[in-house]
């Protein structure tokens, strides 16, 4: 079963999205998001099997699946200079 079946599953907005890290603005400012339905989506379009463009930022994220099997997106990153991957 692909990631995107599991996400399928479940119908929740962004509002019940954990974050696995802190931030004044929760979305913005995570690198790495707990999904909970395929809607928390919304905002990205995909781009291939697991990388995402978010539609405002322009910024680069891939799916990934965690050790209990959770569903969460990350942020991409430049390894050279620590800016966030944008098109």
């Amino acid at each position: 079963m692909s990631i995107y079946e599991d996400l399928i599953k479940n119908s929740k907005d962004l509002s019940n999205v954990e974050e696995e890290t802190n931030g004044i603005d929760g979305f913005f400012s995570s690198n790495r998001i707990k999904l909970s339905s395929l809607g928390d989506l919304s905002s990205f379009l995909r781009v291939g099997d697991e990388t995402l463009i978010h539609k405002a930022q322009k910024d680069l994220w891939r799916v990934i699946e965690g050790d209990n099997g959770d569903i969460m997106i990350e942020r991409l990153f430049d390894p050279k200079s620590g800016e966030a991957l944008k098109i």
